[in-house]
């Protein structure tokens, strides 16, 4: 009969635990365990940059182009599916 309070009870001791907790204990801890790294790139030359830049422009057109294409192919076969289902 008693696990209807229960919820309330852990509620209750979980507020307790997060009181006792400062701020400056948590910047601390954060700033301690979050280990902070710089990036480092790779240096490359202009012309391979642009080389780079031309192949994902190149990839992201041709993506477009088959999504594009599937889109197409959805949208005759749905209005296909509607002519079936009025005119027929």
């Amino acid at each position: 009969m008693g696990s209807a309070s229960q919820p309330m009870l852990v509620i209750k001791f979980n507020r307790a635990l997060l009181k006792k907790r400062k701020l400056k204990d948590i910047k601390k801890l954060v700033l301690e365990t979050s280990g902070k790294t710089e990036l480092e790139f790779k240096k490359i030359s202009p012309k391979e940059l642009e080389r780079i830049k031309m192949e994902i422009r190149a990839k992201a057109k041709k993506e477009a182009q088959v999504q594009s294409f599937i889109y197409l192919g959805c949208t005759i076969v749905v209005l296909g599916l509607f002519y079936w289902l009025f005119f027929s």
